[in-house]
């Protein structure tokens, strides 16, 4: 089981990695700091008492030699104004009191002791005088002779030494503690300010993005190493955004191509089955009408010579609708030669024309294919016959223009084509017509055509009121560039 950490806290890590070991280094150099200043100042304490008793030495040897007792107590009471001085001795070179100026006086033994010890010159020692610790500083007295005869001691109380010392410890504790507020202020204030705040507008970021704003993206403000942070989150999000663009362009080529080669299939299956029943059914029905031929010569009887006219007729519309199911069905075998638009469109509105369709030209530019004309004129038939079956009364437009590729337009003033009907019409066996008034290939077939001769066929509306069927085919590179009209 994992426990939290207060280490998850990024604030804390700064104050428990930064801020504490510097406070600790600092902690470190004051203890060192004060442990040396305490040490000047109670040296100093020491040396102003020191100082204390050579200023009133001499005064007091010479009172003391001379025996003048109202010079030695006022030499003795001057110490007591010029500083902080607990007590002031005097001693004979007996060991015996002479003068005392303090709240406790030494003992006779301590005297003793200190008259032992000048032997060797002034000293200074801690000791305690009836119970209160101090500092005691011993000078000898010399008569004119040199010879010792007293002793000065001048006292301080210990307290006084170590209050100075506790004051000078609590206000450098106090400025420590101080210092300490302030550092871990500025670093909590620091870290709020520039790295908390990005931070958390870096967090928010990625919350959007997580809860589904795949468009968002992080500000690069802030330290640059939290900059380069929302730099680096933004590269990724405009990358999954590419790779899904690119998964989502894959995907629909990979749908659209499955869905061609499931209509390549389909229409090469429809082909290799409307071709062996186009076969199948030929030679009956040439028989049929061949039958009905005979039987009409021999016939006197009208209404027996109408039923056969309507066999024939019959016959010929089954005909024509397995010629069409054969040309659906047969591979290409087109022989692809340079022809003139001009001569192909003009040949095709002929032969409709002299079936009795009426359709109106209108010329244009010169130009030339490479292509295949019997299959662009059967593409152009059906095309324009649909036309004049769905505008009976006209009119019917056929006309051509050049715009880097040929663009052929076959335009009437029927009723059109609805949308629903527009995404089917190409397909086989769809029609538009009433039944029994079109096969539904004719449309597959000009499409067909067309694929074989790298072009497309569109429809859309025409200017006339109906539809408008385009054929787009590729110019030969010999037709001069640019636009005609």
């Amino acid at each position: 089981m994992r426990f939290p950490s207060i280490f998850n806290n990024l604030r804390l890590v700064l104050i428990m990695q930064v801020a504490l070991p510097v406070l600790i280094v600092l902690a470190v150099i004051l203890v060192i700091g004060l442990s040396m200043v305490g040490q000047f100042i109670e040296e100093r304490m020491q040396r102003d008492l020191q100082q204390v008793a050579r200023t009133i030495h001499l005064p007091v040897s010479q009172a003391l030699e001379r025996q003048d007792l109202d010079q030695l107590q006022n030499s003795m009471a001057s110490v007591f104004g010029i500083t902080e001085v607990y007590g002031a001795y005097l001693f004979d070179a007996e060991g015996k009191r002479l003068s005392s100026f303090g709240v406790v006086n030494p003992t006779q033994e301590q005297a003793t002791d200190a008259l032992e010890q000048i032997v060797q010159g002034e000293f200074a020692q801690y000791e305690r005088i009836r119970g209160r610790h101090v500092y005691s500083f011993f000078m000898p007295l010399f008569d004119a002779t040199g010879q010792p005869n007293g002793l000065l001691q001048v006292t301080r109380r210990r307290s006084d030494i170590d209050r100075e010392l506790t004051e000078l410890k609590y206000w450098a504790w106090g400025g420590f503690g101080l210092v300490s507020l302030i550092i871990l202020g500025v670093i909590s204030y620091s870290h709020q300010r520039a790295i908390e705040t990005p931070l958390q507008r870096l967090v928010e970021s990625m919350r959007r993005v997580s809860r589904g704003d795949r468009h968002h993206r992080a500000a690069e403000r802030g330290p640059i190493e939290i900059s380069q942070l929302a730099k680096g989150l933004n590269g990724m999000l405009d990358a999954i955004e590419q790779a899904e663009n690119s998964e989502a362009q894959q995907r629909s080529a990979r749908e659209k191509m499955a869905e061609r080669l499931r209509q390549t299939e389909t229409m090469a299956a429809l082909g290799q089955l409307s071709a062996g029943v186009a076969h199948e059914l030929g030679a009956p029905l040439t028989v049929v009408d061949g039958r009905a031929n005979r039987l009409l010569r021999r016939m006197e009887n009208e209404k027996d010579i109408a039923e056969l006219n309507e066999i024939r007729q019959q016959a010929a519309r089954m005909t024509s609708i397995i010629q069409q199911l054969l040309s659906f069905g047969r591979s290409s075998r087109a022989q692809m030669r340079d022809l003139d638009v001009t001569s192909l469109i003009e040949r095709s509105e002929s032969l409709l024309a002299d079936q009795g369709y009426r359709i109106s030209l209108i010329k244009g530019p010169q130009a030339k294919i490479n292509g295949d004309s019997l299959s662009l004129e059967q593409a152009l038939i059906n095309l324009l016959r649909n036309a004049c079956q769905a505008c009976p009364e006209g009119p019917v437009e056929l006309s051509w223009q050049k715009d880097g590729q040929l663009h052929i337009h076959i335009d009437d003033a029927g009723s059109g084509i609805t949308d629903d009907q527009q995404n089917q019409v190409f397909e086989p066996f769809v029609t538009t017509k009433a039944p029994g008034e079109g096969s539904g290939l004719g449309l597959a077939i000009v499409q067909r055509i067309m694929r074989e001769h790298q072009g497309e066929v569109k429809l859309s509306n025409s200017p006339l009121g109906g539809a408008r069927f385009t054929l787009i085919l590729p110019l030969n590179p010999s037709n001069d560039s640019g636009p005609t009209a």
